[in-house]
C-alpha cells in the first residue's frame, strides 16, 4: 500500500514540534507495510504563497506516481489538493484537527466532502453521518511519554520543589482558541480566593520534543482553558503521564476523562468553575492514577490507532 500525505502541519527545525502528531503518525504506519509519501505545505515558514505554489507541486506529483490513497492532513491541505485537480484519479480520505465547524466552517466541509470520498474526525462530530466517516483521535506513544518519576522530572527541569506548577501547552505559538487569557484568569483566582501563593505558569510552547514528557511529568497539573478542540494530544500526553488534568468541555475530552481518577472537566467553562476544579485536584493530592490504562482502554495507544488508520485506507481504497 502506497500513502501520499499532504500536510500543512509538519515539524521543521525552528518549530520541533509543529505537526509532530502527524509526522508520529505516519511514522507509526511504516512498521505496517505502507510506504509513505509526505508532501508538506510550508506556509507558516514561507508564507501563503506557499499554498498556491503547492497546487503545481501536487499536481506534478500526483501525475508522475502512483498512489492507493492520499490522505490529506487539515482541511487546507484537502483545499489545495482538490484545486490542483490531483483528486480526480486518486482516492482521497481528509483528517480534520478540529471539528470542521470551527475549522473554516460548513461551507467549506461540505464542498471537500462532495470532492473527496473518506473523512476522519477526531471528536464524535455531529457530521459523521455515513460509512465512509471515520471518528479516529490520535495515538499517544505510550513508551516516549511513559510514567516518569516526578521528582526526577522536576530535577531534571531544575523545578523548586516547593512549588505547584501547572502546564498550559499551546505547542509553537500562543494561538488564540488555546485562551491563555482565562488561564491566567483562572491562576488570579486560585491565588485570590484559595490562597495559593505558590503557583506557577509553565507554558509548553515550541519545546524540543525529547524535552516534552519531562514537562508533563513533572507538572501538577494541566490545565486546558480552549474553546474549541477536536481530540486535544496534551490531555493524552497528561493521561500517559500519569499526570492530573482540568479541562474546558472541549472536543473529545469529556470520553478521555470520564473514568479518570482525580482530573475533571468543567460543565460550565466558566475560570471560576475550572479554578474550582483546580483546586480539587490539589486539595486532594496525590490520586492514584489510571489514566495510562484508560487509553490502552480506548484503544488510544499509537500502535492500535495505526492499525485501524490502515483498515479505514483499505476501505477508502475498495471504493
Amino acid at each position: 500500500m502506497k500513502i501520499l500525505h499532504i500536510t500543512n502541519n509538519y515539524p521543521t527545525e525552528r518549530f520541533p514540534i509543529f505537526g509532530i502528531f502527524v509526522k508520529e503518525q505516519i511514522d507509526s504506519l511504516n512498521k505496517l507495510d505502507i510506504k509513505n509519501e509526505v508532501l508538506f505545505i510550508n506556509g507558516r515558514e514561507k508564507g501563503k504563497l506557499e499554498y498556491i505554489k503547492s497546487i503545481w507541486f501536487i499536481r506534478k506529483k500526483t501525475k508522475e506516481n502512483y498512489y492507493d490513497l492520499i490522505h490529506c492532513h487539515h482541511v487546507l491541505s484537502a483545499l489545495f489538493l482538490i484545486l490542483s485537480g490531483g483528486n480526480r484519479n486518486n482516492k482521497v480520505v481528509v483528517s480534520f484537527q478540529n471539528d470542521p465547524t470551527n475549522e473554516f466552517g460548513k461551507r467549506l466541509f461540505s464542498f471537500i466532502k462532495r470532492k473527496t470520498d473518506g473523512r476522519i474526525f477526531k471528536n464524535n462530530s455531529e457530521l459523521i453521518n455515513d460509512k465512509y466517516s471515520f471518528y479516529l483521535p490520535n495515538g499517544v506513544n505510550m513508551s516516549f511519554f511513559n510514567s516518569l518519576n516526578k521528582e526526577e522530572a522536576k530535577k531534571t527541569l531544575k523545578f523548586d520543589l516547593n512549588k505547584i506548577f501547572i502546564l498550559f501547552v499551546s505547542s509553537n505559538t500562543l494561538r488564540a482558541q488555546k485562551r491563555n487569557d482565562k488561564f491566567k484568569e483562572i491562576l488570579k483566582i486560585l491565588k485570590k480566593k484559595y490562597n495559593y501563593n505558590n503557583i506557577t505558569e509553565i507554558q509548553l510552547i515550541n519545546k524540543k520534543r525529547e524535552e516534552i514528557p519531562f514537562f508533563f511529568k513533572a507538572v501538577d497539573l494541566h490545565l486546558l482553558t480552549s474553546d474549541f478542540e477536536g481530540s486535544p494530544n496534551s490531555v493524552k500526553e497528561s493521561m500517559a503521564c500519569e499526570t492530573p488534568v482540568v479541562s474546558t468541555n472541549v472536543g473529545n475530552v469529556m470520553e478521555l476523562l470520564e473514568n479518570v481518577n482525580g482530573s475533571y472537566v468543567s460543565e460550565e467553562n466558566s475560570p471560576e468553575d475550572l479554578a474550582k476544579l483546580v483546586n480539587l485536584v490539589l486539595k486532594k493530592g496525590k490520586v492514584q492514577q489510571n489514566s495510562r490504562q484508560e487509553l490502552i482502554r480506548l484503544n488510544l495507544d499509537i500502535d492500535s490507532v495505526a492499525i485501524k488508520l490502515k483498515s479505514i485506507y483499505k476501505i477508502i481504497i475498495k471504493l
